[in-house]
């Protein structure tokens, strides 16, 4: 198996831009986050009480396929390494804070929680690292008004400092060993609130973390990075 890389954090942490970088650092085969229909955003929108299930249940199936082409390159070796912009536990801190919040019924919750179980039943999913970029609530919120999304004008620092707790919460079940698919997991924990951060110790660290885990030689077969200074 080549090595899948997880990139977490919260809203505007950076993982879009730092999963941009890595690929062409590594020459690992990237998969964006994937981004709802137009049309369910907009009943989402309007009225999340009524579709938070059928929106989520919809992030839920494409990140499954994406997850399911990047376990299968990893396997097959068509490249040397893939790399996910947030990965299926990602989606569920997004909808566990919708039953939280109340925007989910009980019953739809159960039934969330038995299609993520399933997909993260399956073998091979679990990834190689986690990195999980660490920003404040407030580095989140002034990111998100520099670029200026319609989507995102709603959230609040309330929220952001919310996502951050869920996120704690998901890194230290991880790191406890509570799920089986997270046993062996290597975690990568980066500060990120600063622009423009040095990505080489990132990638030499990648590197590091793949050898202790012994799935593949990461000095062999890597492209160089595309920018020895960054």
């Amino acid at each position: 198996m080549k090595p899948n890389i997880w990139l977490e954090g919260s809203i505007a942490s950076g993982k879009s831009r730092l999963t941009t970088q890595l690929e062409q650092a590594l020459g690992f085969r990237s998969f964006p986050e994937p981004v709802a229909d137009k049309g369910y955003l907009e009943l989402f929108y309007a009225d999340p009480r009524r579709y938070a299930f059928s929106f989520q249940i919809e992030m839920l199936r494409r990140r499954w396929d994406i997850h399911r082409l990047a376990m299968l390159e990893c396997k097959a070796g068509t490249s040397p390494g893939t790399l996910l912009d947030r990965g299926l536990p990602g989606d569920r801190v997004f909808a566990r804070m919708h039953y939280q919040a109340g925007n989910l019924h009980a019953l739809e919750w159960q039934t969330y929680e038995a299609l993520y179980s399933e997909f993260m039943s399956v073998p091979h999913l679990q990834p190689t690292v986690l990195i999980y970029l660490d920003v404040t609530p407030e580095t989140s919120l002034h990111r998100i008004k520099k670029r200026n999304r319609p989507s995102e004008e709603q959230i609040t620092l309330d929220y952001l400092s919310t996502l951050g707790e869920a996120y704690r919460r998901l890194l230290a079940e991880i790191e406890s060993g509570r799920h089986a698919w997270s046993r062996g997991l290597q975690i990568l924990k980066i500060m990120w609130d600063e622009d423009d951060l040095p990505v080489r110790p990132i990638v030499e660290n990648i590197k590091r973390l793949c050898q202790a885990q012994g799935s593949v030689q990461m000095s062999v077969g890597l492209a160089p990075p595309a920018n020895p200074d960054t």
